[in-house]
């Protein structure tokens, strides 16, 4: 059944999406155009995921594509973080469950033999991190290719997300001290 699902999804977002833009385009609108070229790195990576030692089930993938539905297909391509006021926070919060979720699967994935507490720890600092970087991700965006996806300009983060920045780049410091001292 999810398997069926998936296709289903599959074929929505990849129809949606090319009916969307052609419309967009047909009124000479080409300022989505990345918007429309995005959502296609994001259909393929459960295929580039199950290439590795992380193996997803039919369900898993289902979860995926319905989050990537969500997110990106009704709020980017549909545009529904724009015209509807609380999208953006529904989708982040799921985006918390589902990052949870993935960190959980990474640990069986790893046949972890952790305590509870520390596999919960790790969810919890893998949901965190997943979110750091999509808000990096953002604010890069913003800076590199002049959009305005976190809405900056209102709201003054820009402190927020260099402190956000600088410390993630100082965890990769330590994660390679802590790799080379092994």
């Amino acid at each position: 059944m999810y398997k069926k699902l998936t296709r289903l999804l599959l074929i929505i977002m990849n129809l949606g999406t090319v009916l969307v833009a052609t419309l967009e385009f047909t009124k000479g609108n080409f300022s989505r155009l990345l918007t429309f070229i995005a959502i296609y790195p994001l259909l393929f990576l459960p295929f580039i995921i199950n290439k590795t030692k992380i193996k997803l089930d039919q369900s898993e993938v289902f979860l995926y594509y319905i989050f990537i539905f969500l997110a990106d297909f009704l709020g980017c391509v549909i545009n529904l973080y724009n015209n509807v006021a609380w999208y953006d926070l529904f989708v982040h919060f799921l985006s918390g469950i589902f990052a949870f979720l993935l960190g959980y699967i990474i640990l069986k994935q790893l046949n972890s033999k952790d305590s509870k507490i520390i596999k919960i720890i790790f969810c919890l600092g893998f949901a965190a991190l997943v979110a750091v970087l999509w808000e990096i991700f953002e604010f890069g965006a913003d800076n590199i290719l002049g959009v305005d996806l976190q809405h900056h300009l209102d709201t003054g983060v820009y402190d927020t997300m260099e402190d956000m920045i600088v410390a993630t780049v100082g965890s990769f410091v330590g994660m390679i001290y802590v790799i080379i001292k092994k």
